[in-house]
């Protein structure tokens, strides 16, 4: 079972996703620079969404640096006496198994969606052994299991236990197997995946921890039409200096008057979005039945429609819906982006009435000749994007659509 959801919003001027120097991300496509929001920062925001945490609470995951810390501590709490140097020891060995990948020195800090600089895959010297060289994805109980094994295999192994922590060569050839027995139990441990990592797949450099194939692909968002970064710069008034200024000269104009390292870049566009879900894969990974992959199947569709990139946004509010979705189901994975209906930039004074006619007239070419014959399509288009796209069923909702969609992929799986 395979579902794809297509997208469009118009978003108004802001800084959702910015690159290193501060602006707005952009791209070239078609020849002109469009607008971009990164598919790791839609990602983020998807699994951090309130419709992802409601549905699926605390069984969702955390990608963090800290697991050596996380087990440390769960450890404290199974072995109140253990000391602090022993610990330390314990995190070492952890952090020593995750290993960043050398690509010369640390990469440049990328910009979250929160507007936060956040290591891609490759981390400066670290010094502290609290944290792993790259970001790890897993449950929080991952780090609970850990230290269980830890605190069984030194109270029953403890030979192999300090062989395991001192690092020491000769100790840990002699012990090779025993070692490689313990950590395969961590790995067995890591094979227990939350649906964000079943979606989103999950890939380390560590023996640890097992690789997953994602099973939700995400593009990056683009605007349909080229796309202008400007400008401002911050300025602020003080609300007592009519009182205590001396001279009329003091008292007019901003308090503060910034420039050049202050300077806000920003733009607006018409985005479009793409990602798609292979229900089977995300069953396989999670050994889940239909029902439950159907429901994840929606709450994927609202939690995408709903989710708003964060950055900036206590400055620009930059709130816009989605006027148009259309989420197409089918038995067989054939995954096809429309970006291409905007290859050629839209214009007009409607950008968004012009993005969802292209949009349209691409879909009504182009799944005639590449589409499974068993496609449905549900479409919610409203607003200026309030078009007809060739065999979709319309709904008024989103609501409305997230229902028909789990209908949809649970029908199609019982069939």
């Amino acid at each position: 079972m395979f579902v794809q959801i297509h997208m469009l919003q118009s978003m108004p001027p802001g800084n959702l996703n910015r690159d290193d120097t501060g602006q707005p991300k952009k791209c070239i496509f078609g020849r002109v620079t469009r607008a971009r929001i990164s598919s790791q920062c839609l990602k983020r925001n998807i699994r951090h969404s309130t419709q992802f945490r409601e549905a699926f609470g605390d069984a969702l995951a955390d990608r963090t640096t800290y697991l050596p810390r996380m087990v440390a501590d769960e450890l404290k709490k199974i072995e109140p006496t253990i000391s602090d140097g022993e610990l330390k020891k314990i995190k070492a060995a952890i952090a020593s198994k995750f290993k960043a990948e050398d690509r010369g020195g640390s990469e440049k800090a990328e910009a979250n969606s929160e507007g936060q600089a956040e290591s891609r895959s490759v981390s400066a010297p670290r010094d502290t052994t609290d944290q792993t060289g790259q970001l790890v994805f897993f449950p929080q109980p991952f780090a609970k299991e850990i230290a269980r094994l830890i605190a069984n295999l030194r109270s029953k192994k403890s030979n192999v236990y300090k062989a395991w922590v001192d690092g020491k060569k000769p100790e840990k050839e002699k012990y090779e197997n025993d070692i490689k027995d313990f950590e395969n139990q961590i790995f067995k441990e890591s094979q227990s995946l939350t649906v964000d990592i079943g979606m989103f797949g999950r890939m380390t450099t560590s023996d640890l921890v097992v690789n997953v194939d994602a099973s939700c692909q995400v593009a990056h968002a683009i605007s349909t039409h080229e796309a202008f970064i400007e400008s401002d710069y911050f300025t602020a008034m003080d609300d007592r200096k009519a009182e205590f200024a001396s001279t009329q000269t003091e008292r007019a104009g901003a308090a503060f008057l910034g420039s050049g390292e202050t300077e806000t870049f920003f733009d607006s566009a018409v985005y479009y979005k793409y990602l798609n879900l292979d229900v089977d894969a995300l069953k396989k990974h999670l050994s889940w039945k239909d029902d439950k992959a159907a429901h994840a199947a929606g709450v994927l569709v609202v939690a995408a429609a709903s989710a708003n990139p964060t950055g900036k946004q206590n400055s620009f509010a930059a709130h816009g819906p989605h006027e148009l979705i259309l989420v197409e189901v089918s038995k067989k994975k054939c995954p096809i982006s429309y970006a291409n209906a905007f290859l050629k930039a839209v214009e007009g004074a409607d950008l968004m009435a012009q993005s969802a006619k292209a949009l349209g007239g691409y879909v009504d070419a182009v799944a005639k000749a590449f589409s499974p014959a068993d496609t449905r399509r549900v479409l919610l288009a409203v607003g200026s994007a309030s078009v007809d796209i060739g065999g979709a069923s319309r709904v008024d909702t989103l609501d409305a659509l997230v229902d028909s969609v789990v209908r949809l992929v649970e029908r199609e799986d019982a069939a």
